[in-house]
């Protein structure tokens, strides 16, 4: 059984990036092989639009977008009513730690049984029993 990986903003930011991580970039050729399952949600994709877009411009967004989403076979994951209603626990349960796009991130993995990978520094700090449930890989920006 091949495993699931979802991908946060961060790790995806990091892969567009110059100087992209090793470890990053085991886990793309990992997933363009269909070794690894990759997984994400079309607000990680705009907030990574986002990143690239400060950075070097909405020409290198455009062109980085179009180019990781026609060589990378990810899963984009709907948003349908379950994860809807978990996203919104865990907005409504650590609105002041989480951002909705991590509530509906963290929802989809554990809805999904997917591995999250995560530049988040404090994810598995923050209370709760279903945060403890939630498989992290994380990665220093």
């Amino acid at each position: 059984m091949t495993s699931k990986a979802y991908l946060d903003t961060g790790v995806l930011t990091l892969f567009l990036a110059r100087n992209c991580p090793l470890k990053v970039q085991e886990l793309m050729d990992n997933i363009k092989k269909a070794k690894i399952e990759g997984h994400l949600l079309a607000p990680v994709l705009t907030e990574v639009f986002l990143h690239i877009c400060k950075l070097d411009g909405i020409d290198s967004a455009k062109i980085s977008m179009n180019s990781l989403l026609k060589q990378y076979p990810f899963k984009i994951g709907e948003q349908d009513t379950s994860l809807i209603i978990s996203a919104g626990i865990l907005k409504c349960q650590h609105r002041e730690t989480l951002s909705y796009v991590d509530c509906m991130s963290i929802a989809y993995c554990l809805n999904n049984n997917c591995v999250f990978h995560t530049t988040e520094k404090k994810i598995k700090k923050i209370p709760g029993n279903t945060l403890q449930k939630l498989d992290v890989v994380k990665y220093k920006f």
